[in-house]
């Protein structure tokens, strides 16, 4: 939640938005109007990408605010396609917790998307549970609503409390960020220790170096929105590249620095016509630098940016999908054909 008492309204926030073009003075002054609640005509130039709370020294979370914003507003979106999206996503049937036979990995709703990368001898031993009752809410933000994720948290927290473990994985960083940034915002205790998929990775390479087989490759890093709300596990990512023989180049568009990916979300935000050159942006970057692939964590990250890789001529990998091949398994053959149509 916004802290007012926090800001000091140095204008950073807005200033530093790579999607929003104000200059310092302007930033403060477009911040304080919005905390006093006077209409300002850039919101719906913000993407969502919830960088202006990273960029924010003081922990003031300004996100927050704008999002809070938009929400009285109303207007972000066209109420018909807000729907849309929510009847997606909205559980259907009674929860039944499954039966648990080994450590707990949650795929939320992207197993749908890529079937293959939850598959070898990464997730050999684990139970994963997956589908709508597992839905981690944070694409509600995304959409200019943050009621149904406050709404929503509670609930999911307590299913996964059901499952009656110390610890859950999970491979979605937008779920890892709603376990851990948004509960402890809305002061939801988490009775089990969210572990996300970069420690688990680490930690299985660690003790597997001995099938390692160093893949001398250069990679860049697509970063997700929802790492905004995480960055502490940005030196795990790092360590994970160095065990499997990755050079992640320090390209521009990296760490704090990311740029959004330029996925649309079927038509879900009115971004303009700023798709197509974010996502040119990203792909020549990583060219520039020398990087032969593109590494992901957020499958939507990888659709948006899937085909215009490939057009030119860098590999694309989940990250997961990375450590299999440095583990010496092959993927299969039909893995990513249906990305980026």
């Amino acid at each position: 939640m916004f802290d007012e008492s926090k800001c000091d309204f140095c204008g950073d926030c807005l200033a530093r938005c790579q999607y929003i073009d104000f200059d310092q003075d302007q930033g403060s002054k477009e911040f304080e109007r919005l905390v006093k609640g006077e209409d300002v005509d850039w919101l719906k130039k913000c993407i969502t990408c919830f960088a202006c709370n990273e960029y924010c020294t003081k922990g003031a979370r300004p996100f927050d605010l704008i999002l809070k914003r938009m929400e009285e507003k109303g207007d972000y979106i066209d109420p018909d396609l807000f729907s849309l999206a929510q009847n997606m996503v909205t559980p259907k049937g009674e929860f039944r917790p499954p039966e648990i036979k080994g450590p707990v990995m949650s795929l939320c709703t992207i197993y749908v998307n890529m079937p293959w990368a939850f598959q070898g001898q990464l997730f050999d031993g684990l139970t994963l549970v997956k589908g709508r009752h597992y839905f981690c809410n944070l694409m509600y933000p995304h959409m200019g609503n943050e009621t149904l994720l406050r709404q929503r948290l509670k609930p999911l927290v307590d299913k996964f409390a059901s499952l009656g473990v110390d610890e859950v994985i999970f491979i979605h960083d937008d779920c890892y960020s709603a376990m851990t940034d948004s509960a402890s915002q809305y002061g939801i205790d988490v009775p089990f220790r969210p572990v996300h998929i970069f420690e688990y990775l680490l930690n299985y390479l660690k003790g597997h170096k001995d099938k390692i087989k160093p893949l001398n490759m250069k990679v860049a890093y697509q970063r997700p929105c929802a790492s905004r709300l995480t960055p502490w596990k940005d030196p795990m990512l790092d360590e994970i590249f160095e065990l499997i023989g990755a050079e992640r180049v320090a390209r521009r568009y990296e760490r704090e620095n990311a740029l959004c990916c330029g996925q649309d979300m079927g038509g879900l935000q009115d971004r303009g016509d700023k798709y197509p050159e974010y996502q040119d942006l990203n792909i020549k970057d990583a060219i520039d630098h020398g990087a032969q692939a593109m590494i992901f964590l957020c499958p939507l990250c990888l659709d948006a940016l899937y085909k215009k890789c490939i057009e030119s001529g860098l590999k694309t990998y989940m990250i997961s999908d990375l450590c299999r091949i440095a583990l010496g398994e092959k993927l299969p053959e039909d893995a990513y054909k249906n990305l980026g149509a």
